[in-house]
């Protein structure tokens, strides 16, 4: 199990740093966001990984306790957990102005980050 929550992660965080680094996503973003200042990019990128071992930990142990396997059931998973950040981001909009777009490529990364977690960690434990 844990060497599946490893691979889960770094697969994870390669898919976020995928996404981040197209041009265009990197250019939308940096235009619209406004990154704390002093946060050193070290810092940032282990919080990235925190996040995702946080959620890949969820994952497995969700599954374990529905006695769930299988790259199918852990990708439906991971699919229908990203109902939670969706739903955070999309008050996000609402209430605090964050733009569409750029909520919309903040649920992307979670929803496909959480759905390859789940799959990972379905087929490998």
């Amino acid at each position: 199990m844990i060497l599946a929550i490893a691979v889960a992660v770094i697969a994870s965080f390669a898919w976020s740093a995928a996404l981040y680094a197209a041009p265009p996503v990197a250019a939308y973003v940096g235009r619209h966001s406004t990154p704390r200042p002093g946060v050193p990019v070290a810092v940032q990128m282990g919080a990235v990984l925190a996040r995702s071992l946080v959620a890949a930990c969820l994952v497995a142990g969700l599954m374990h306790a529905a006695g769930w396997d299988g790259f199918g059931a852990g990708a439906l998973l991971g699919l229908a957990l990203g109902a939670l950040p969706a739903a955070i981001l999309s008050g996000a909009v609402v209430h605090e102005g964050v733009p569409v777009a750029l909520a919309a490529v903040h649920a992307l990364d979670w929803v496909v980050k959480l759905a390859v977690i789940g799959a990972l960690v379905g087929a490998l434990a």
